[in-house]
C-alpha cells in the first residue's frame, strides 16, 4: 500500500499516543532480546550510565519508506562496525530531543526540524556501553542528501520500513567476542544485520506500523 506522507504522519502520531498498543511495543522489544543479555536492556540503569539519545527518521526514497540507519567505523571504541542510529550522548545544557537532532546533523550532515519530530519510544540502558538511550521518531516529507561524518560514519543503509514490519524474531544470528558466544534475533535489511539495541529500538515501530505500511 502506497500511504502519503500526511497520512503516515497521522497515522504514526496516534499510534505513538495508544495506550492499548503499550504492550505489544513491550513484546515487540523483549522479542529481540540477544541471548546472555538476560533482560538487562529493560532494567534500571546504573548509577554510572550516560544520557544519550537517538533518532529514527521516516523518510520516503525511491518509491518507499524507509529509515536511515548507519554502519559504525572500526576504530570506534564503541560497537565498531555494528548498526546504529544515528544519535549520541547529551552536551552540557541539552534536552535529550536537541541531542538527537544534534548528532542527527552531526553524523549524516543534514538538519531536523523540530515539527519533524513526532514523539518517543521507550528509553533502553545499553548496558554494554553503559549509556541510558532515549529515542525520537521522526518524518521527513522528502528524502535527505546526506553527507556522513567519516569519524562517525562507514556507510549508511536505509531500512525499508516495508522490511522491518515483515521480519520475525524467529531469524537469528550467531555472534562472538573473545570467548563468548551467543545467539540474538535480527533484522536482515538485505545490506546489513541489524541487532542488539538498534534492532530493539525498531521492533517497537513494528506494532506501531503494522496495518499502516
Amino acid at each position: 500500500m502506497r500511504i502519503d506522507y500526511q497520512q503516515l504522519r497521522s497515522a504514526l502520531q496516534l499510534a505513538l499516543a495508544s495506550a492499548e498498543l503499550l504492550a505489544a511495543r513491550q513484546r515487540a522489544r523483549a522479542a529481540y532480546s540477544p541471548g546472555l543479555a538476560y533482560g538487562r536492556h529493560f532494567g534500571p540503569p546504573a548509577p554510572s550510565a550516560r544520557q544519550a539519545a537517538v533518532l529514527v527518521m521516516l523518510e520516503r526514497r525511491s518509491g518507499q519508506w524507509v529509515i536511515p540507519v548507519t554502519v559504525r567505523p572500526d576504530h570506534l571504541p564503541d560497537h565498531p562496525g555494528q548498526i546504529s542510529l544515528p544519535g549520541g550522548r547529551l552536551e552540557a545544557g541539552e534536552s535529550y530531543q536537541q541531542a538527537a537532532e544534534r548528532e542527527f546533523c552531526e553524523e549524516l550532515g543534514c538538519a531536523v526540524e523540530p515539527a519533524q519530530i513526532l514523539g518517543e519510544l521507550s528509553p533502553l540502558y545499553v548496558y554494554h556501553s553503559d549509556y541510558i538511550v532515549r529515542p525520537f521518531v521522526a518524518i521527513s516529507p522528502t528524502a535527505h542528501v546526506y553527507q556522513p561524518c567519516p569519524r562517525e560514519v562507514s556507510r549508511v543503509l536505509h531500512l525499508p520500513l516495508a522490511v522491518l514490519c515483515s521480519s520475525s524474531p524467529v531469524a537469528s544470528s550467531e555472534f562472538t567476542r573473545g570467548l563468548a558466544v551467543w545467539s540474538a534475533p535480527v533484522i536482515d535489511s538485505g545490506d546489513a544485520i541489524i541487532w542488539g539495541a538498534t534492532a530493539i529500538i525498531l521492533a517497537e515501530l513494528i506494532p506501531l506500523l503494522r496495518g499502516i505500511v
